[in-house]
């Protein structure tokens, strides 16, 4: 097994450490909206850029898994909708519009810069025509679209008492 693919398992391992650690219990339930909404978002937008050939994954955690899909699985499915679940349940409300988008940028920026590490030292990932504003600006897009989900559902949810 190469470097590029202990790197996968690498972040796969520091995702779920930081979900046991970071996770408040009472949140896990949001989580989980959080978390397989994000995916609705990610898995088609991922598939588009592959199929258009603007991004490709040559190296995925499953040896075959470019001969069924070409998405990167780590990405789309694991590492972005946990990211997304710590920026929407650690969002701070109540916050100047000026505030929040540093928020978005801080989060967007920080992985962006780690896929354009990425990019340059490893065969994780490869730009064709896909550029790292791109990745900022869909992950800006992807974090808001998915926190206001988020917040419409809270808003629907009806406290029960347990008995």
């Amino acid at each position: 097994m190469n470097i590029d693919r202990w790197m996968l398992i690498g972040f796969s391992l520091l995702c779920i450490i930081a979900i046991i650690k970071l996770l408040p219990r009472e949140k896990v339930r949001d989580a989980w909206v959080l978390y397989l909404f994000l995916q609705i978002i990610t898995w088609p937008a991922g598939l588009f850029a592959v199929e258009m050939g603007w991004i490709e994954y040559p190296t995925q955690l499953y040896p075959k898994a470019n001969e069924y899909n070409r998405t990167s699985f780590s990405f789309e499915f694991f590492v972005f909708p946990i990211v997304a679940i710590f920026f929407s349940l650690y969002y701070p409300n109540k916050i100047k519009r000026k505030d929040a988008l540093i928020y978005f940028i801080s989060f967007a920026g920080f992985f962006t810069i780690v896929e354009v590490v990425l990019e340059r030292y490893t065969t994780l990932v490869k730009y064709h025509e896909w550029k790292w504003y791109w990745t900022l600006v869909t992950v800006i897009i992807s974090l808001f679209i998915n926190h206001k989900y988020y917040l419409w559902f809270r808003k629907r949810l009806v406290k029960v008492e347990s008995r």
